[in-house]
């Protein structure tokens, strides 16, 4: 047991649950009341609340620590992130693709949020043994109202997500230059492309030669998708 500073013990709330049912049960009565009105939808199984936009849907979802036990370690950490099946779905048959890469576009753990103010959130965790339960919660819902909704506001329309995804340029390269394809906006697609693409054509000569080095494996084919597809518009403009 934890106690703080003067012997005081912190306000606990529903600690006679195990620390899994105790952490859903307040993330989704702190949270419910924020993002259900927002459009969001609980997802029991799978922890996590769920909006579905016109072409980005939005999660906010948890998990806790492995080393938690009874009311002596209840620590959990949340993610925020954007998908797009559609965005994957497009992607997969205009590149011919034999599999989907993924419905991810942006997000993390909310240590990297932009914004997301870490008070009781120690080394990437939230304690609810070490913290009054209420003003921790209330921080969270606090944060998820400011930072939270301010992350997904990036994900809105494309053309917001381009300017997101422009903060790591190199990172992002394949989805800035769909995101321009999908608006038949091919200038700007070429133009971003022959920006960044040094990145790309240094790792070539330096490990595109080797079957197994990171770029050959993960980069290389997405980067030569698109560079086809600019270079045949090109061709007939």
């Amino acid at each position: 047991m934890k106690f703080n500073l003067f012997g005081k013990k912190p306000i606990h709330l529903y600690e006679n649950l195990a620390p899994g049912a105790r952490i859903d049960k307040l993330l989704v009565e702190f949270l419910s009341p924020v993002l259900e009105p927002a459009g969001f939808t609980y997802l029991k199984s799978k922890r996590r609340f769920k909006k579905k936009g016109e072409f980005f849907d939005f999660h906010l979802s948890w998990y806790g620590r492995k080393y938690n036990e009874g009311n002596r370690s209840v620590e959990f950490d949340i993610f925020i992130n954007s998908y797009s099946p559609k965005y994957r779905k497009w992607e997969t048959g205009y590149y011919g693709l034999e599999k989907n890469w993924g419905n991810s576009i942006d997000g993390t753990r909310v240590y990297y949020i932009d914004g997301w103010n870490q008070e009781y959130y120690d080394l990437g965790w939230y304690d609810l043994v070490k913290y009054n339960n209420i003003k921790l919660m209330e921080k969270v819902v606090e944060n998820t109202k400011g930072a939270g909704f301010d992350f997904f506001q990036n994900y809105t329309s494309l053309d917001s997500a381009i300017v997101k995804l422009k903060e790591y340029p190199i990172a992002n390269l394949e989805k800035i230059v769909d995101f321009y394809i999908l608006q038949d906006k091919w200038k700007e697609a070429y133009e971003f492309f022959e920006s960044n693409k040094q990145w790309h054509e240094e790792e070539e000569k330096s490990g595109g030669s080797d079957p197994n080095s990171q770029y050959s494996m993960n980069r290389r084919i997405p980067f030569e998708l698109r560079k086809e597809k600019l270079k045949n518009w090109l061709q007939g403009v």
